[in-house]
């Protein structure tokens, strides 16, 4: 009996969920290319629930997809000045909305929203619990 292995509760099993580091992915917009044809990619991450409540409460209508995409856009950094200049940007908002197709615009907010939990079901039944 010495020997028996104890089954982790399920509190034990969650004790390391906190420390994951945000997920991230890379993205490569289809008809995009730099100067010499190469593709331009995008790395994305993953946004937390408080980022994307504040988010929320500071942002409505099309100003809400580019604050979802300046969050969570880490490459190209939509706040580089030469970005915003080359764009004739003033905030990495419209950095967003001028360099960006509308089309575009959706699916990285799109991609990003998955990445962080939204848009899929993040659940499975597994049972009903039937009570007496």
């Amino acid at each position: 009996m010495a020997n028996e292995k104890k089954t982790p509760t399920t509190v034990e099993r969650l004790l390391d969920a906190c420390k994951r580091a945000p997920g991230e992915q890379l993205l490569q917009f289809k008809s995009w290319t730099d100067a010499d044809g190469n593709p331009v990619v995008f790395r994305i991450r993953e946004l937390s629930f408080n980022q994307v409540r504040e988010i929320q409460q500071m942002s409505s209508g099309a100003d809400f997809a580019a604050a979802i995409i300046t969050a969570g856009v880490v490459e190209p950094n939509l706040r580089d000045e030469r970005l915003q200049q080359a764009c004739g940007a003033v905030t990495p908002y419209e950095v967003v909305r001028k360099m960006l197709r509308a089309g575009e615009i959706e699916d990285l907010q799109a991609a990003i929203e998955k990445l962080s939990g939204y848009r899929a079901s993040t659940l499975e039944l597994l049972a009903d619990i039937e009570k007496n």
